[in-house]
């Protein structure tokens, strides 16, 4: 375990699209359990759970996590984060989305590497090939684009970078964000009193408030990840999804 590092899931109950997601069951767990156990596998430090609802607070307790309150006035997940370790000397602090079911300890542990390897850079992340066509053209799909050594150029609900007809370049991949965060210590506190930034405004992305204000953020490629849980209807994908994970082996 690195001392060094702390993981918080921000586990919000009162989600617009879906009240009670972190807690909708998946193959006979709450969808936040399967992002608790993945994170707890990593090693990388103490996990916890910041939640603003009291239901999540019990069901996280009843697990054996660590559990705390948050403000419901929390802008963002990363505001719940930062609020979540205040008093805390960690000089890493990792956010991972409690609605991401099929989080890996790996990737978790690539993008942390990655960036403790990457000294100009102040955020760390992580991102796949998208093999499904599909995803290139849906919104809630979020693409990236990098430089060669794995910095983030650009992040976009939109295909990029665009493949222009005329291009040499053939079967050039687009890449799937991954949808955590692992900050330096030093550059959480900067990106919270950071004002939502044009770009991020335009997109929801708040990845680009860092890009539009100076910050760095390695990526590092993994395998991809299954579906996250945003709308009920996910639910079903996620759930289709595991049957064939299983049917696979």
């Amino acid at each position: 375990m690195d001392k060094n590092c702390l993981i918080v899931i921000p586990a919000r109950y009162g989600s617009r699209r879906f009240p009670g997601k972190v807690l909708a069951p998946l193959a006979g767990k709450p969808v936040l359990q399967w992002c608790w156990e993945a994170a707890v596998k990593t090693g990388l430090g103490e996990v916890i759970i910041a939640t603003e609802h009291g239901k999540v607070l019990r069901f996280a307790r009843s697990i054996g996590a660590r559990a705390v309150m948050t403000s419901p006035r929390c802008r963002s997940g990363t505001d719940r984060v930062h609020e979540a370790v205040r008093g805390t000397k960690a000089k890493f602090v990792v956010n991972i989305q409690g609605d991401e079911p099929f989080m890996k300890a790996s990737t978790l542990i690539k993008a942390f590497k990655k960036l403790k390897a990457s000294p100009a850079c102040d955020i760390g992340t992580a991102c796949s090939r998208i093999e499904d066509r599909r995803d290139i053209g849906n919104p809630n799909c979020v693409k990236v684009a990098m430089n060669a050594g794995g910095r983030a150029l650009y992040f976009s609900r939109s295909p990029i970078p665009f493949h222009h007809p005329l291009s040499e370049l053939k079967g050039r991949p687009y890449y799937k964000h991954c949808g955590f965060y692992i900050f330096r210590r030093r550059a959480l506190e900067r990106f919270v009193k950071l004002k939502p930034s044009p770009l991020e405004r335009l997109e929801r992305l708040e990845q680009l408030r860092a890009l539009e204000n100076g910050m760095n953020i390695a990526v590092a490629e993994v395998p991809a990840l299954g579906p996250a849980i945003d709308v009920p209807a996910d639910i079903r994908t996620a759930a289709a999804f595991l049957k064939k994970k299983k049917a696979d082996k």
